[in-house]
């Protein structure tokens, strides 16, 4: 008889990879462990050990509205992660209720759980777009706030119920006042201007200014400018907005709106808005992750290509990204739709027990 395997348990009862799904000891709580996030923490170990190589900018799509980017220097930046689950909104808070007349909407998560916010090595800034409950993310922000040393940066309104009600110190937070920027590291974040109107009417009798609530990221990567525009809604002003500051990528809410309520940008308005930018690239995000709102992005991707095809408009990209996928701008510009790797590079037939040099004489 061959050695008995020696498993060894953590205080949680957890195992290594190697064991998990074999018979033991077995609790809820164990299985929370095990089974969330569902990536366990592939990608923050692969986001800690990527080199961002020169002349390009790197990012990480985690379904939803949430990325992570991280710069040449290894700095590590979050926008608008929500770690959390599905959820209900009412009237007496929600923008999306008060405007549809709804009297509670139901919000469904589609998307899987692909990172851990407990787990990152590296943190640099919490950077959130608007106050809206999966941008302002409590269980990422309570994370980050025991974990790691970052900043948080959000718009005026966010940044008073960040300090207020979850406990942010003020030494830590960075106000995002639109027209202003603030370097960290090798990263320069440009505050830019947002429209989100539904964001002005969230938490208000009266609604307040943009500036007030909304804010646009604009990082300047070495492979040009990312901007991160949240849940905004179409507004002629982003034309200036592409005037005022250089975006390459740009990347928004998109979605289907049954009648009656408008929470998300229909692909028209995503490629209106991306237009005005004068980007190059266009992510649509948040598509795919409330069930009340998914829509295909198959429909953005005919309108870029049709409208780049045509005089007066200039030549623009769509990318479609999966949860979990790595964006290198402007390597990646032509993928079209991410595809997930199959690990053909770690094949090998000579060393396969059916055809190769391991096979049964």
């Amino acid at each position: 008889m061959g050695d008995k395997q020696v498993v060894k348990y953590d205080e949680w009862g957890v195992m290594d990879g190697g064991t998990i799904g074999l018979p033991r000891r077995m609790t809820r709580e164990i299985w929370l462990q095990e089974v969330f996030p569902e990536w366990g923490t592939y990608l923050n170990q692969e986001i800690a050990n990527f080199q961002v190589k020169p002349g390009t900018g790197a990012l990480w799509y985690f379904g939803g509205p949430s990325f992570a980017l991280k710069s040449q220097a290894g700095a590590v930046f979050l926008v608008d992660l929500y770690a959390g689950p599905s959820l209900f909104t009412d009237p007496s808070y929600c923008g999306v209720c008060k405007t549809s007349g709804a009297e509670k909407l139901w919000w469904m998560r589609l998307n899987p759980h692909v990172i851990d916010p407990w787990k990152f090595e590296r943190l640099d800034a919490v950077c959130v777009t608007h106050h809206h409950q999966d941008h302002m993310d409590f269980y990422t922000i309570s994370a980050a706030l025991q974990t790691t040393n970052c900043k948080f940066i959000a718009p005026p309104e966010a940044s008073r119920r960040m300090m207020k009600n979850m406990g942010v110190p003020a030494d830590r937070m960075i106000v995002a006042k639109v027209g202003e920027s603030v370097q960290i590291e090798d990263m320069r974040i440009d505050f830019a201007p947002n429209f989100d109107v539904i964001a002005t009417k969230t938490g208000f009798e009266t609604p307040v200014s943009f500036a007030e609530v909304a804010v646009s990221f604009i990082f300047n990567t070495e492979g040009g400018g990312i901007a991160f525009l949240g849940d905004t809604l179409y507004h002629n002003g982003y034309r200036m907005v592409g005037e005022k500051y250089k975006v390459d990528v740009v990347t928004m809410n998109m979605g289907n709106n049954g009648p009656g309520y408008t929470d998300k940008m229909s692909p028209w308005d995503v490629w209106r808005i991306a237009e005005a930018l004068n980007a190059k690239v266009v992510i649509p995000m948040h598509h795919d992750n409330w069930g009340n709102c998914y829509e295909d992005p198959e429909y953005l991707e005919y309108i870029v290509k049709r409208k780049s095809q045509e005089p007066n408009h200039p030549e623009m990209k769509s990318v479609v990204l999966y949860s979990g996928a790595r964006y290198i701008h402007p390597d990646d510009e032509n993928i079209g739709r991410y595809n997930y790797p199959d690990w053909r590079e770690s094949y090998d037939w000579t060393k396969s027990v059916e055809y190769g040099q391991g096979a049964a004489k």
